[in-house]
């Protein structure tokens, strides 16, 4: 079915709309919370479920203009798969501070690294395409770069010139703004 005919659906009838993009893209999402969750079952199928509804309560702002139905759902996944990640270590995190296993350091350091990957993502949303694009492929989907260069219609080589040309940039770009690598 066609992402424009799925939109169409989740605007007029949400039943049949959500059905037709879990269809769909269900395999996508799934396999995008399986390796930010593991092997966490109840929380996947969650996030999967927290993906799709995302999906219809922001039918009306999707722009096609920025990108295809399929990145927009991968990029809502990743980003519920993250939240919930960042939740439950969270969690867990409050668990030790409240039984007095963690030391101070400890936790401003992890609340640097969090503050670090949210400055990562930013960069990575201001590159041009397909940069942007192969990064978010190779980096959070865990896609080979053969599998990108297949996909996205370029060479190896040029997947390979761009990962390493943009992972340069990225490296200046996040020196620039006091992030040690």
């Amino acid at each position: 079915m066609e992402d424009n005919t799925i939109i169409l659906l989740l605007k007029t009838d949400a039943s049949q709309g959500l059905y037709e993009a879990t269809k769909k893209y269900g395999g996508l999402v799934k396999g995008i919370c399986i390796k930010i969750l593991h092997n966490r079952v109840e929380d996947i199928e969650e996030c999967i479920a927290d993906t799709f509804v995302s999906l219809w309560k922001n039918v009306n702002s999707i722009d096609f203009n920025k990108g295809a139905l399929k990145g927009y759902i991968a990029s809502i996944a990743r980003n519920t798969a993250i939240n919930r990640y960042n939740k439950l270590k969270r969690e867990q995190t409050d668990y030790i501070q409240n039984n007095d296993f963690v030391s101070e350091e400890d936790l401003e350091d992890e609340i640097a690294r969090k503050s670090d990957s949210v400055i990562l993502q930013e960069l990575i949303n201001d590159m041009g395409e397909p940069d942007k694009e192969i990064f978010i492929r190779r980096f959070f989907l865990f896609e080979r770069v053969k599998d990108i260069a297949s996909r996205l219609q370029l060479t190896i080589k040029t997947v390979d010139n761009k990962l390493f040309r943009g992972k340069q940039k990225l490296r200046k770009q996040l020196i620039e703004r006091g992030i040690t690598l």
